[in-house]
């Protein structure tokens, strides 16, 4: 079932907005400020927001920005709502990260096909289900956007997790699972605190991550991420693995080793070498 979140400061709108999509099996959440649609995304994100764009105090325009400067939320789908009409207004709405733009008084049906066409393109690879990150096809289109001008420094950082395999084995895919989605959000924290503005994190698949940003940036969010993702793993074993630093698996050729706790893997590429900082 896929959540949508409705921003507007008219309890009617949002009431209204809210029958309809719910009568057509979404979960629907609302917020009435600006404020409360950010703290809304922070707290459990959703997989597309109805925006107005005129609310108290911070307007739709910042929060569709702030969330576009978000590596954690920009994949997220925006269908702004608004009372005006005028062009300029709605090239400001799509630069501040806007998908789609509905002008007020709409009717159901306007509403339900513009969620369902954003909705779709989600579904079909661009948001993976289990970090909420842009999935592989998103990806793959970033990195051809990112990588289009070869005069304007870019670095890709490929991420996986070492030993996962083992840890899945020995643990169990519920357990891989949990700290998959972990990972995510450690990446996105790393992203948010090291990073660019403009930075984009996505989810492979499985437990492969990918990070574009900029070379000078590139060894800064690498150690943020090594540290926090230090900070977590260790929940995820059991006290005497914890203890030991490492747990027992099986390889494929059936001997016993001893698999140090799991890490972060990064592989690097960039346009401009010269630039990194290690």
């Amino acid at each position: 079932m896929s959540k949508i979140l409705v921003v507007d400061d008219e309890v009617f709108v949002a009431d209204m907005v809210e029958a309809t999509l719910s009568a057509e099996g979404y979960a629907v959440e609302k917020a009435y400020t600006g404020e409360d649609a950010l703290a809304a995304v922070e707290n459990d994100p959703p997989d597309l927001i109805l925006l107005d764009l005129m609310l108290p105090g911070m307007d739709g325009y910042e929060v569709g920005r702030q969330l576009q400067r978000d590596a954690r939320f920009s994949h997220i789908p925006v269908i702004m709502l608004t009372a005006r009409s005028a062009a300029h207004e709605r090239v400001a709405g799509y630069e501040r990260g806007a998908d789609d733009y509905i002008t007020k008084p709409f009717d159901a049906d306007e509403l339900l096909i513009r969620v369902r066409a954003q909705l779709q393109h989600l579904n079909r690879g661009e948001k993976s289900e289990l970090t909420g990150l842009p999935g592989s096809e998103a990806v793959e289109a970033a990195i051809e956007d990112y990588t289009l001008n070869a005069d304007k420094p870019w670095t890709i950082i490929y991420i996986d997790i070492e030993h996962f395999t083992a840890f899945n084995e020995v643990y169990s895919f519920q357990q891989g699972n949990s700290l998959i989605k972990e990972a995510g959000q450690v990446l996105s924290q790393a992203v948010k605190d090291a990073g660019n503005e403009t930075d984009f994190l996505g989810h492979v698949g499985g437990d492969d991550f990918v990070i574009l940003t900029t070379p000078e940036k590139t060894q800064a969010i690498s150690d943020k991420a090594t540290a926090l993702f230090k900070e977590v793993v260790p929940k995820y074993f059991n006290t005497t693995d914890q203890t030991n630093g490492y747990f027992i698996s099986v390889n494929h050729s059936g001997e016993t080793v001893q698999a140090p706790l799991l890490t972060f893997s990064y592989d690097v590429v960039d346009n401009h070498p010269e630039d990194d900082e290690g």
